[in-house]
C-alpha cells in the first residue's frame, strides 16, 4: 500500500515539473481599458508584392498612454505607427502594410513600453493569380469571372472615400474603373494618389454612364484625355447609345482602341498612355443590360483590361508580380557596388610577395647566421601570424570597419512634370549589430527587399518599418549580421529631372536630339533605337546636343542592351586579362535587370538613358559614421519619329501574356520565345509608343526555331474579337507568313498578340522565336 502511494506522489512531482515552465513562461498582458478594431481596404483582397491600406482604430478608456500599433503577416515585414493615445480618447491611423507571399491573415498589436497590451486580427483574401479590378462609385457593375483567354478576374466594389491618399495604397489593383460617382470631389491628395498610380502602371477605365462628365471632372487633366460631345445614333448590335469623344490634348498620344464586334462610324473607346499606366475613356455603358447579355461582352472585356501582370511560373519563387520580379533584379545588383569591392590586385601581390621573401630567405639566412636553422618550424608559423595580423589589419582599414550605404535609384523620368523613383538602399555592416535608420528628408514608404535575386523566398522578416514616428525614423531593430548586406526599397514620385530626347528616322540616317534640363551633370548619356547607338560621356545641365546615331561594328542581332552600349569596354578589359571594373560591372548588371533575361524585350522602342552619382542617400543609419554611395539610372522621354514608309524589323516590344503547362521563356538579348507546350502560350508584341498610329500596309509573321516542330500560331483579330489560325506546315522551322487586311490585328496603341501551342506532345522542346515584320507610314 505504501509502494503505491509513493507512486502516486512521484507521478504528481513529475506532472508539477512539466507544468512548471508553463507556468512561469512570460504572458502578454492585456488591458481591458484599451481595444483595438482593424479594417483592412478593399474588402481585404491582397496580392503579393503590393501594400494594402489598413484602418485601425484604437479606444483607451485608461489613463494616458503612448503607444505603437505595429501591423503585419506572419511572413512579411511588420509596420507601425507610433501615436499618443490620451485617457478617453479613440485615434485611428492608417498603415500601408507590404504583403508577401499569400497570407490569409493580418495581426496587429497595440505595444506600450514594448508590453503588448492589445491585439486584434483581419481576414485577407490573396489573389494569386489573373487580374484584381476594383469598381469605384455608387453603382455596381458585372465583370466576367473569367476572359476569353482563361485569365481569371477578381471585382472589387469601392467608394471613392476609399482611394487612400497615397498611391502606392492602390497598388493591389491592375484597373480601377470609374462608373456613376456621386461624389462631387477628390481630396487634392487623393488625385494625386490616383494620378500616382497611373504613372506606376495601373490602368485607369472611365465608364461612358451618365455620370462621365462629373467624372471626368474629378480627374487630374493629365488623366482626361476627352471631351464630351451629343449622344449618337444607337447601335444595331447592341443597342447601346454612345456619346461623341474628341481627343483632348493633341500633345499626348491619344489614340482610340480597337473594341470588338461593334461597329460604329466614330470611335467608341480612346486611350491614352500616362507613364507606365494607361487612361481608357468608353463612349457607352458598361453596366447596359443589352452590354451584358451580348454574345461579345466577354472579348470586350479582354481588350479593355490590361494583360496579366504575374510572371511566368518557374521564373522566379512563387507567384511573383511582373514589377517584383524587375525590382529583385535590380536590388541584387547591390551587392555588385564599388564600395564592396577587394583590395587591389597590386596590393595583395605586394603583402604576398614580402611574405615570401621573409618566409623564405630572409628567414634561412638569419637562422643560419645564428647557427639556430632546428628553430625554423617555430619561427615560420610566428612570421605567418603576424603577415596575417598585417593583412587582416589593411583589410580592415580600406573597408572592415565601415559600416557602407549603398543606394540604386531608377528614376523614370517618361513625363514631362512627374517621375518616378525608386531606390534600393543596401546597408553592408562590419559587424553584428541591430541599426535604426532614418530618412533624409520626407520620410517614405520603407519595406525590405531580398538581394538574392528573383529566385530567393524573399527578404527575412527582420525589424519594424516605422510610418508615423518621430525624428524621421523609419526603420528600428534590423539586424545585419558581420560583412552581410540587408536592403530596404523606397518607390516615391518626385520632380522629372527633365532628361529628353527625339530620334528621328530616315533610311538608314537615324539622327537624335537630346536635352538635359535637370540639375545634375549626367554620366554615359546614350541614345539608342533598335541597335542603333550614340553615346555621349557626359551631359551637363541645360546642355542640348544633336548627334548621329551609328550601329556599332560589335553590334549583331539580338545584342543585349549593356553590350550594345558598353560592349567595347568589356573587350577592353578582356584583352587585357583583368576583371571588369566594379563599377562598369554594375552599369551592366542594373541594365540587365531591366532590359535582359525575364523582362521581356525592348524592341525598337526609342531610349535615352542617363547616369549620376553623388554622396547623398535617402536612408541613413542613426549614431552609425556611414561611407555613402549611390547611383542613379534616368530614363528620360524619348520620342520617334519616322518620315516616309518604314519597315521595322525586331521592332516590337514583347512580353508574356499567359505562359501554361510545360511551356517556359527562351530568352536571346533583344529577341523573344518561348518552348511550346499543349497549354497555348500568349505573347504580347507592341509597336513603340511614338508609333501606336502607324498604317500598317503589310504585317508578316517570321518564326523560326532550333528544330523542326508541329505547331499551330493564331494572331488575335481585334476587330472581330477572336483567334485567326495562320495556314502553315505541318511542321514548322523557319517560316514566313504574310497577314491580310492587317490593320485587323493591330489595336490602337500598336498591340499584337500571338498564341502558339504544340501539337505532337511527343515531340522533344525546342525555342521558338517570333518576330513581327511591319511595314506602313504613319498618317
Amino acid at each position: 500500500m505504501q509502494t503505491k502511494r509513493a507512486w502516486r506522489w512521484l507521478l504528481v512531482v513529475l506532472v508539477l515539473a512539466g507544468l512548471g515552465p508553463a507556468w512561469l513562461a512570460p504572458v502578454a498582458a492585456q488591458n481591458a481599458d484599451v481595444t483595438l478594431t482593424v479594417r483592412p481596404a478593399f474588402q481585404g483582397f491582397a496580392r503579393a508584392g503590393t501594400w494594402l491600406p489598413v484602418v485601425i482604430e484604437a479606444a483607451n478608456n485608461g489613463v494616458d498612454q503612448r503607444a505603437e500599433i505595429v501591423a503585419g503577416t506572419a511572413n512579411g515585414p511588420l509596420h507601425s505607427a507610433i501615436i499618443d493615445l490620451p485617457g478617453g480618447s479613440r485615434k485611428g491611423v492608417t498603415l500601408y502594410t507590404y504583403v508577401q507571399g499569400g497570407p490569409r491573415q493580418l495581426g496587429v498589436r497595440l505595444l506600450v513600453n514594448g508590453e503588448e497590451i492589445a491585439t486584434a486580427s483581419a481576414r485577407l483574401q490573396p489573389v494569386s493569380e489573373g487580374l484584381l479590378v476594383g469598381i469605384v462609385g455608387e453603382r455596381s457593375l458585372r465583370l466576367p469571372a473569367q476572359l476569353s483567354d482563361g485569365i481569371k478576374v477578381t471585382s472589387v466594389p469601392i467608394t471613392l472615400a476609399d482611394i487612400p491618399p497615397e498611391g502606392l495604397g492602390l497598388s493591389p489593383f491592375d484597373a480601377l474603373i470609374l462608373t456613376d460617382v456621386a461624389a462631387n470631389e477628390l481630396a487634392p491628395a487623393q488625385r494625386s494618389a490616383l494620378q500616382a498610380w497611373v504613372l506606376r502602371g495601373g490602368t485607369l477605365i472611365v465608364n461612358g454612364d451618365t455620370g462621365i462628365s462629373r467624372t471626368l471632372g474629378l480627374l487630374p487633366a493629365e488623366l482626361a484625355p476627352v471631351t464630351l460631345g451629343d449622344l449618337l445614333p444607337a447601335l444595331k448590335d447592341p443597342p447601346i447609345v454612345p456619346l461623341a469623344l474628341s481627343p483632348r490634348n493633341q500633345n499626348r498620344d491619344v489614340y482610340p482602341l480597337t473594341l470588338p464586334l461593334l461597329t460604329s462610324p466614330t470611335p467608341l473607346a480612346f486611350s491614352q498612355r500616362y507613364g507606365e499606366g494607361h487612361v481608357t475613356v468608353l463612349a457607352f455603358d458598361l453596366g447596359a443590360p443589352e452590354l451584358v447579355n451580348w454574345p461579345g461582352w466577354r472579348e470586350l472585356w479582354q481588350t479593355i483590361l490590361p494583360p496579366p501582370a504575374f510572371i511566368p511560373s518557374g521564373m522566379g519563387f512563387g507567384a511573383k508580380l511582373y514589377a517584383a520580379f524587375v525590382e529583385e533584379n535590380l536590388a541584387s545588383a547591390l551587392t555588385s557596388l564599388p564600395a564592396l569591392d577587394l583590395p587591389s590586385i597590386n596590393l595583395l601581390a605586394l603583402l604576398l610577395g614580402c611574405y615570401l621573401i621573409v618566409v623564405g630567405p630572409v628567414t634561412y639566412l638569419v637562422l643560419r647566421r645564428l647557427d639556430r636553422l632546428a628553430l625554423g618550424w617555430v619561427v615560420v608559423p610566428v612570421i605567418t601570424v603576424i603577415f596575417a595580423a598585417v593583412a587582416y589589419g589593411v583589410g580592415f582599414n580600406l573597408r572592415g570597419g565601415d559600416v557602407i550605404v549603398s543606394q540604386i535609384s531608377l528614376i523614370d523620368a517618361i513625363e514631362p512634370e512627374l517621375a518616378r523613383e525608386r531606390d534600393f538602399i543596401g546597408i553592408f555592416s562590419p559587424d553584428r549589430s541591430t541599426y535604426r535608420l532614418r530618412a533624409v528628408g520626407e520620410p517614405p514608404l520603407v519595406r525590405p527587399i531580398a538581394v538574392q535575386g528573383p529566385w530567393s523566398p524573399g527578404p527575412p522578416v527582420n525589424g519594424r518599418y516605422l510610418q508615423v514616428a518621430p525624428d524621421s525614423l523609419v526603420v528600428d531593430g534590423l539586424d545585419v549580421p558581420q560583412w552581410s548586406l540587408q536592403a530596404v526599397a523606397v518607390d516615391r514620385i518626385i520632380h522629372s529631372p527633365g532628361l529628353e530626347a527625339h530620334i528621328t528616322v530616315n533610311d538608314n540616317q537615324v539622327q537624335g536630339e537630346v536635352v538635359n534640363r535637370g540639375d545634375q551633370t549626367l554620366e554615359d548619356v546614350a541614345l539608342v533605337y533598335n541597335d542603333y547607338l550614340k553615346l555621349i560621356e557626359t551631359l551637363a545641365p541645360g546642355e542640348q546636343r544633336t548627334v548621329q546615331l551609328e550601329r556599332p561594328p560589335h553590334a549583331f542581332d539580338g545584342i543585349t542592351l549593356s553590350y550594345l552600349i558598353y560592349g567595347p569596354k568589356f573587350e577592353e578589359v578582356g584583352r587585357m586579362g583583368q576583371p571588369v571594373p566594379p563599377a562598369l560591372q554594375l552599369r551592366g548588371r542594373i541594365l540587365d535587370a531591366l532590359y535582359g533575361y525575364g523582362t521581356g524585350t525592348r524592341g525598337a522602342q526609342p531610349l535615352v538613358l542617363g547616369w549620376y552619382s553623388d554622396k547623398t542617400a535617402q536612408i541613413e543609419p542613426v549614431n552609425r559614421r556611414a561611407t555613402m554611395q549611390q547611383l542613379a539610372l534616368v530614363r528620360g522621354s524619348a520620342r520617334l519619329q519616322l518620315s516616309g514608309e518604314v519597315t521595322l524589323r525586331n521592332g516590337f516590344a514583347a512580353v508574356f501574356e499567359q505562359v501554361g503547362g510545360m511551356s517556359s521563356p527562351c530568352y536571346t538579348g533583344n529577341q523573344i520565345g518561348v518552348v511550346p507546350d499543349p497549354q497555348p502560350a500568349v505573347v504580347r508584341f507592341t509597336l513603340p509608343q511614338s508609333l501606336g498610329g502607324l498604317q500598317a500596309d503589310q504585317l508578316t509573321v517570321e518564326v523560326r526555331s532550333d528544330t523542326f516542330w508541329n505547331g499551330r500560331i493564331e494572331v488575335y483579330d481585334w476587330a472581330n474579337g477572336q483567334w485567326e489560325t495562320l495556314s502553315i506546315d505541318p511542321l514548322i522551322q523557319n517560316i514566313s507568313v504574310g497577314l491580310e487586311q492587317p490593320a485587323r490585328f493591330l489595336n490602337g496603341n500598336g498591340a499584337l498578340r500571338l498564341r502558339l501551342q504544340r501539337l505532337d506532345q511527343g515531340q522533344s522542346f525546342s525555342c521558338v522565336y517570333v518576330d513581327p515584320v511591319i511595314q506602313g507610314r504613319m498618317p
